[in-house]
């Protein structure tokens, strides 16, 4: 798909309406409309020509599966196509990238268990031909999740303005029981913005059932909705990894200084040869050098980084499929994304960016 920029007022408008979603991704339209002073009903079908276009998307997603990692892969010359086949065929991959550099693949992966992650990296992954090498970096910590990052399309009223998600009631139940939680992660996981209807309709439940567990969920940190946009949308084009070694003296300073660096989607400590991994959106290329620059001033003039690369593809995100653009071109089945979870423990999800 390529971007026509010419209609600028439309797509001003489209971000406008998603920074909103990134605020609140299940405020009512009625709501909505009256913080963008727009009709209901039409900020409804521009959101559906949004999500059909590809140009964002809300999925629900658990909070922290109990181990995620960043994998690196290299492959065979001309098979990073048929490898990165191989990566979406894997549940436990939530995103992945190809990248220039010394490696093709990197992938943002979230496994219940240790044996969960070997299971996929030394046996599945490692074991086929046209993949020649698999670096795990296993996650410690998320110092910054994707899910918080946002536009600047809303003055600061405006975003005060969306009501927040509402607490449970005090009559709901405190507890949501195992298949409800399932259904309401399926459904959400493919539409975070599915009508509480619907997810009551596939439960057998009634529909303020639903929308109890789903605010039960979310209160109780277990659920996290997160409104995604293509970057080229968004005037971010580039998309780049890099890997630190900070010293840990200093990674508090670090950690301080992200919130005040719109370009960084995700930043986590790792335990491998580097301790820490961060994804950045940039303008253009040569503010992958620039960023650097930024980055070390930010941590007191020191070098930090040890290894960068930049995306020159996407390839899937949270279960969705990305065109060479990075918009949606599909919706792979989420049903498996609580139960590849729960096979041996209750995580909560994978922070992705």
């Amino acid at each position: 798909m390529t971007l026509n920029y010419q209609d600028s007022g439309r797509r001003d408008a489209d971000l406008r309406l998603i920074h909103a979603l990134q605020i609140e991704p299940r405020a009512s339209w009625a709501d909505l409309g009256r913080v963008l002073r727009t009709d209901p009903v039409a900020l409804a079908r521009r959101w559906a020509r949004i999500v059909a276009e590809g140009h964002a998307w809300v999925t629900g997603v658990p909070r922290q599966y109990p181990v995620s990692a960043i994998v690196e892969v290299e492959c065979e010359p001309g098979s990073a196509a048929a490898s990165g086949r191989v990566l979406e065929a894997e549940v436990e991959v939530r995103t992945m990238d190809y990248t220039a550099g010394r490696r093709d693949i990197i992938a943002a992966v979230g496994t219940s268990s240790i044996h969960a992650l070997s299971a996929l990296t030394l046996d599945r992954l490692d074991q086929r031909d046209i993949i020649t090498r698999v670096r795990t970096h296993i996650v410690t910590e998320y110092l910054l999740q994707g899910d918080s990052w946002r536009l600047d399309a809303l003055t600061d009223a405006e975003v005060r303005s969306i009501p927040p998600a509402r607490s449970p009631r005090a009559r709901a139940s405190r507890t949501v029981s195992d298949h409800l939680t399932r259904v309401i992660f399926d459904e959400l996981y493919r539409d975070g913005r599915a009508p509480t209807g619907q997810v009551a309709e596939r439960a057998g439940v009634s529909t303020q059932t639903v929308a109890d567990a789903i605010s039960t969920l979310r209160h109780a940190g277990r659920l996290v909705l997160r409104t995604d946009v293509a970057r080229v949308y968004t005037g971010w084009p580039i998309n780049a990894w890099y890997f630190l070694q900070v010293p840990m003296s200093i990674l508090q300073l670090l950690t301080q200084s992200l919130s005040k660096m719109q370009e960084v989607r995700l930043a986590a400590t790792i335990s491998s040869e580097f301790n820490v991994v961060m994804a950045v959106w940039l303008r253009d290329l040569p503010d992958v050098n620039r960023f650097e620059m930024r980055l070390e001033k930010a941590i007191g003039g020191s070098s930090a980084v040890r290894d960068r690369a930049v995306v020159i593809r996407p390839g899937t995100h949270l279960g969705r499929t990305l065109d060479d653009c990075g918009f949606v071109t599909d919706t792979r089945a989420g049903a498996r994304t609580l139960d590849s979870m729960e096979r041996e423990g209750d995580g909560d999800g994978v922070p992705v960016r």
